[in-house]
């Protein structure tokens, strides 16, 4: 039912919302570089402000540096959980934060008409005991929400459990389509499928794996979506440890595996703690083009053929 339910939500939104979101340049750029913060969740300065600017100078410097797309981690945000009142909520207090004072100022501070990925924070507003797993991303100068669609198990333990999300928005950026795809949702065939059907051609993932095993599985399903979709998939990690929640990853890029692009894997090293920097160049130009097909004898493209009706039978 989640596979419906996504693609047909996703579907109204793609042709409802995204024109309205942003407009693409006349002529789509040649290529996009895009920028992967890589975030210790563990960090610990001993003001709040010098976390919120850092986060913010990361955003600056992205911009300096030529960036079209920057991406942080998910859940990097749980990094201001240590300032929260004795007492207090801290999903609450971090929502407070994010939405008072990180999101206006790097707004603030973003270079016009990047794509910013704030990784994602617990969201629970207040008096509410829903709490939702919310990726915050900047485009064309406003911040949209993307609930993430399916919480892990030890996310559905929580007290209060993490809520699904309920759309899957799309946005038009450069001339094409991105989709920002939390985690866990990498992963998943049924949100795959509903990608492929809206055309989506940049995916943005953030992403948080304690183990070898969830940095495996994140990062061999983004190099299959990007064969599937025909897209630029990118990753990026959370690392760091607090209270005893460790996390490790690699960032990434993925490409898909079609005539003119340089489709080997990019991918950072394996890292467990600190800060690092992964600059990515995508091929936007050929990415985009790779959905017309000229050619006397065309290429395998999966994300543009139509899989003819069949059943599946166990004998």
């Amino acid at each position: 039912m989640l596979g419906s339910r996504v693609e047909i939500i996703s579907f109204f939104l793609a042709l409802a919302a995204v024109p309205a979101f942003c407009t693409a340049p006349a002529e789509p750029p040649q290529t996009l570089l895009a920028r992967v913060v890589s975030w210790d969740v563990g960090w610990r300065p001993d003001a709040r402000k010098e976390w919120v600017d850092r986060v913010v100078g990361e955003v600056r410097d992205a911009g300096k540096d030529g960036a079209d797309v920057v991406v942080f981690p998910e859940l990097f945000a749980w990094g201001l959980g240590p300032y929260a009142p004795p007492g207090s909520k801290p999903a609450q207090f971090i929502t407070e934060v994010m939405e008072a004072d990180v999101l206006p100022r790097v707004a603030q501070a973003a270079k016009p008409g990047t794509f910013v990925v704030l990784g994602s924070y617990p969201h629970q507003a207040p008096g509410s005991r829903e709490t939702f797993n919310r990726a915050p991303a900047l485009v064309d100068g406003r911040w949209r929400f993307i609930d993430k669609l399916d919480p892990t198990p030890a996310e559905l333990d929580e007290d209060p459990p993490i809520k699904p999300g309920y759309a899957l928005p799309l946005f038009r950026f450069r001339g094409g389509v991105a989709a920002v795809v939390v985690c866990f949702s990498l992963e998943k065939p049924e949100i795959a499928l509903a990608l492929k059907k809206r055309g989506v051609q940049l995916v943005l993932g953030p992403s948080a794996t304690e183990d070898e095993n969830g940095v495996a599985r994140v990062l061999r399903s983004a190099s299959a979506r990007a064969v599937e979709l025909g897209a630029a998939v990118i990753v990026a990690p959370l690392l760091g440890e607090q209270d005893g929640w460790k996390n490790t990853g690699a960032s990434a890029l993925y490409l898909p595996a079609q005539k003119g692009i340089d489709h080997a894997p990019r991918e950072s090293v394996r890292r467990s703690s600190g800060f690092a920097r992964d600059d990515y160049r995508i091929p936007w130009s050929r990415l985009l083009e790779l959905r017309t097909q000229t050619e006397t004898k065309p290429e395998p493209r999966p994300f543009l053929a139509r899989t003819p009706p069949f059943q599946v039978e166990i004998d």
